[in-house]
């Protein structure tokens, strides 16, 4: 990647249009889009309704801001996949009136509808317009923008939509760029053992994938808030607790073998350096649950913790970066990058959370109700993708899969809430 990366950089002195050239994590996810479509969506819902051309105009300014959301994913021969610029390109709105069907409907057309990853824009909008409110999907190339990205990106949206003024960012180059001098003299960990069995992938045609969503009430948001304080744990342990002892009641296949869950850790705040630009600044996780049904909930939410909080250091952060870089510098094929997700990831879950507050909630004229995610098209054809969001002191679930668990975040809510009783 390293040769790459340069190249680029000297190409983008002959070319104008070369923005940058993806990072190690962004060329593996256009690599595993090929061979199933990764994409993800964020949803939030205003108590205020704007005409569409407002929408637009607020659209328009976010491209303004971030410079990758003009752009387009150009691969030459032997070259690393690049971002090119397309500046007449415009973010696609897509506006529902009078909506009828909910929002789970849309995001869902949504997840099943992929990206083509050679066209200008790598983002798109949907409004659904109602009575007193509105609700705006985001949905985004992984490639382009991770979870919190994505979130940053919505609280622009809804900057501009107030009448906000958005500066101007600058281009961020990608993490290992960011990371080179600590990878130099960064020694890389052993290799990751490979799952016992390699996961199964979705059918090419023809799979949908259905959204669910969940909100928690206020009062049980507190308490699992303050008892995993208590319990020397996060909130991100309780849930994958309560996902793995959830999935377990409602799975024979899950009581039966362990639950691998992976968990994106955003580090930006780790390495510092990009602020809350676009592109994916993320490291993997996977942890291992092969509790029985009922084991002790609290235990299994500290244990969750403790497995994820070596992956957050920096350290951990530049051995996995230089990892990866080194497996992407090899050039792989879309066959060795799905051989890697099925093998290596193999995951049951993937629980992604934007955590707490992670945008504002009032805004100049009116106020964000909910934010919802992220809902990720995963390549896989039976794991569970569960978003998490506390936005306004209320946690949000959102569940997404092409062979969904039946009732699983109600029942993921009926475990938090015997979990904080007990």
């Amino acid at each position: 990647m390293r040769n790459q990366q340069t190249d680029s950089e000297n190409n983008l002195k002959q070319d104008p249009a070369l923005v940058r050239a993806l990072g190690g994590t962004e060329h593996l996810f256009w690599l595993l889009d090929r061979n199933r479509s990764i994409h993800f969506a964020l949803v939030a819902q205003i108590d205020r309704v704007f005409e569409p051309s407002a929408w637009r105009a607020a659209l328009l300014a976010l491209q303004q801001r971030h410079p990758l959301l003009v752009a387009r994913i150009v691969a030459e021969g032997e070259a690393a996949p690049a971002f090119y610029r397309d500046p007449d390109a415009r973010i696609p709105l897509r506006v529902v009136e009078n909506a009828r069907a909910s929002w789970e409907v849309e995001v869902a057309r949504e997840v099943n509808t992929p990206f083509d990853w050679s066209t200008a824009p790598l983002v798109r909008a949907t409004l659904l317009q109602g009575v007193g409110g509105s609700t705006v999907i985001l949905a985004a190339h992984h490639s382009v923008l991770d979870g919190m990205g994505g979130a940053y990106v919505m609280q622009d949206l809804l900057c501009a939509l107030a009448g906000g003024s958005l500066m101007s960012l600058p281009l961020v180059q990608p993490l290992e760029s960011l990371l080179r001098a600590q990878m130099t003299t960064a020694t890389v960990s052993g290799a990751m053992a490979p799952a016992s069995e390699p996961k199964r992938f979705r059918a090419a045609i023809g799979a949908r994938a259905e959204v669910a969503a969940l909100a928690l009430s206020a009062q049980l948001t507190r308490a699992v808030v303050e008892r995993s304080r208590i319990e020397r744990t996060t909130v991100h342990g309780a849930v994958a607790a309560a996902v793995h002892e959830a999935g377990r009641r409602l799975s024979r296949a899950w009581r039966e073998r362990p639950v691998r869950t992976v968990s994106p850790i955003d580090v930006r705040r780790t390495v510092g350096g990009m602020g809350q630009a676009n592109g994916v600044y993320i490291t993997q996780t996977v942890t291992v649950d092969d509790r029985p049904r009922g084991a002790p909930f609290w235990q299994a939410a500290r244990e969750v913790k403790a497995s994820l909080a070596p992956a957050q250091t920096l350290a951990s952060v530049v051995q996995e970066t230089k990892a990866l870089d080194a497996f992407m510098s090899s050039n792989p094929s879309i066959e060795d990058a799905a051989g890697f997700l099925s093998h290596m990831l193999a995951y049951d879950v993937l629980l992604s959370n934007l955590g707490r507050e992670p945008v504002a909630s009032t805004y100049e004229g009116f106020a964000l109700k909910a934010l919802w995610g992220p809902i990720v098209s995963s390549g896989f054809a039976d794991d569970q993708v569960v978003g998490v969001c506390t936005q306004g002191g209320v946690l949000r679930l959102t569940h997404a899969s092409y062979t969904a668990m039946p009732g699983l975040l109600d029942e993921v809510s009926a475990v938090l809430g015997e979990a904080v009783a007990s």
